[in-house]
């Protein structure tokens, strides 16, 4: 099972390589196309959301940044898994019923640093 956070990441780095401009004809012809399909790939497993994928990452990334903007951290990686942490609670998610209960964000930064 994917995640979108991951297929998000995945994404913007297959546009970026999909987008640059060097390397050889053929060679950067190759991989235009591998990223082409790796975007439209992942564009497609979440084509089922409000908007498509691209309008649920452009959602992701303004709510990551939102977290960003107002939290108060000690470090660049403890704001990281609190804004991976925010928007993985608030994305749209197919097992949220097998969810029991949230654990309080401190509790689960303290364990991802473990």
């Amino acid at each position: 099972m994917h995640d979108i956070i991951s297929d998000i990441i995945d994404w913007d780095q297959a546009q970026k390589t999909y987008l640059a401009g060097e390397g050889q004809t053929g060679e950067r012809y190759n991989q235009r196309l591998e990223a082409a399909d790796l975007m439209a790939e992942i564009e497609a497993r979440w084509h089922h959301l409000p908007g498509g994928f691209r309008a649920e990452r452009m959602r992701v990334k303004i709510h990551i940044q939102a977290v960003a903007d107002t939290t108060l951290v000690a470090s660049r990686e403890e704001l990281c898994w609190l804004a991976i942490a925010a928007a993985s609670v608030w994305l749209p998610n197919q097992v949220r019923a097998e969810v029991v209960s949230p654990q309080p964000l401190t509790a689960f930064l303290r364990d991802s640093r473990a």
